[in-house]
């Protein structure tokens, strides 16, 4: 049996494989707003679009785990977004992108919903920070990583295959769960009171809490969650990429190299941010790099030149990557295991609301008032919108959070 580190590469390597069906396609995006023959706040919809297919599945997908294996619905939704994605390509305006890419954004969050519930629901309480460290790495890199396979796909061929192979690196996820399957956890998400082991106590479903002090962590979470993809479809897939071609200096083979180096610098971290979480701090994590992650992006405007751009890039990258580790980590301390699809499903709807308006508001500000206007939007949003979350830590009153 592949070992608990297997497996938890594994479920991470299907979430992330499915946020890369995504970021592949980040590069060429730009491109197709030219093809159309339409401005920069075109990109807006098309981005949403995503998100908005996200946001309609999240919560149904949360519930249906309460009743469906997790790991035959993860297959076939993942088998229709490869589907999806490949055809995308095909599209010959933005009505017909936009179509495509929200079905994908149903696909896409059902399978993440699912792989992310998997996990809070069988990752060791010895083990969390670093089960959590590495499924935010995973996801959030993945996006970048396919944003540098989409730039050097972009170099060899047209517009089209960009999407096939946006498309390959799930298929390559389920071969590797088909092998050598994530069994613990697929057991774990099955079974009435999951069971993993490991060298500590074995996780049980979490102690009883006042409702109202669980109600106001998931409005926190929700709302964190909220500034995370609000951050993320707004600025790094969205006004990060179009600064980058149009002062930056950047091409999307080099843009793509920048987001692969964020990729690997966050990646070198989380394993030492996850064994710090596992020690106890939650805010001690949480708020120096949501104020990194803000601070960062008021850099954007005033890089100048394609190296000074690609290294606040990677500034951005790691500060964001970090602060999104400690959420999945409350999660898994604070909710029973029967609650967590559902938690989980709320807190992506409330992430991928985000993706629908970030890219909405952002881009529109950058188009009507300017650069240092959007980034700035972005920048405020991150750091009001955590805060409730690291009160509740601050102050312990989300029953019994670790602070």
């Amino acid at each position: 049996m592949p070992s608990i580190t297997e497996q938890t590469l594994v479920v991470c390597a299907l979430i992330g494989a499915t946020q890369m069906t995504w970021g592949t396609i980040v590069p060429a995006l730009p491109l197709y707003v030219d093809r159309f023959g339409a401005s920069a706040l075109v990109l807006g919809p098309i981005i949403a679009a995503f998100g908005l297919g996200r946001a309609l599945v999240n919560i149904p997908a949360g519930l249906v785990l309460r009743w469906w294996r997790p790991r035959p619905f993860l297959y076939i939704v993942t088998i229709l977004l490869i589907a999806v994605t490949a055809l995308t390509g095909l599209c010959t305006d933005s009505a017909s992108l936009i179509a495509a890419r929200v079905v994908a954004g149903v696909l896409g969050g059902a399978a993440i919903t699912i792989g992310f519930a998997v996990l809070v629901t069988g990752a060791p309480p010895d083990r969390r920070g670093r089960v959590m460290a590495t499924a935010t790495a995973v996801q959030m890199s993945a996006g970048a990583l396919g944003a540098f396979l989409g730039g050097a796909a972009l170099s060899v061929l047209p517009l089209a295959g960009v999407f096939v192979v946006a498309a390959a690196p799930v298929a390559l996820a389920l071969l590797w769960d088909s092998v050598r399957p994530a069994r613990l956890y697929w057991e774990a998400s099955s079974a009435p009171t999951p069971s993993v082991p490991s060298t500590g106590p074995v996780r049980s479903d979490a102690p009883a809490r006042p409702a109202g002090s669980l109600r106001a962590l998931v409005a926190a979470l929700a709302l964190g969650s909220f500034a995370a993809f609000f951050a993320r479809f707004g600025g790094e897939q969205g006004l990060i990429p179009v600064l980058a071609y149009d002062g930056g200096g950047l091409s999307p083979f080099t843009l793509g190299l920048a987001l692969a180096a964020a990729t690997l610098v966050s990646l070198a971290a989380m394993p030492v941010i996850g064994r710090i979480i596992d020690r106890g701090p939650r805010l001690g994590v949480l708020a120096p790099s949501v104020l990194a992650a803000a601070g960062t992006l008021l850099l954007f405007p005033l890089a100048d030149g394609p190296w000074v751009y690609a290294l606040v890039i990677v500034g951005y990258g790691l500060a964001n990557s970090i602060s999104s580790v400690v959420p999945s980590v409350v999660m898994s301390d604070a909710f029973p295991s029967r609650s967590s699809g559902l938690v989980v499903g709320i807190t992506r709807t409330a992430g991928d609301a985000g993706a629908v308006v970030g890219p909405l508001a952002a881009l529109a500000v950058y188009d009507v008032i300017g650069a240092e206007a959007a980034v700035g939007l972005i920048a405020a949003v991150v750091v009001v919108a955590n805060a409730p979350l690291m009160i509740l830590l601050r102050t312990r009153a989300g029953g019994g959070l670790k602070a």
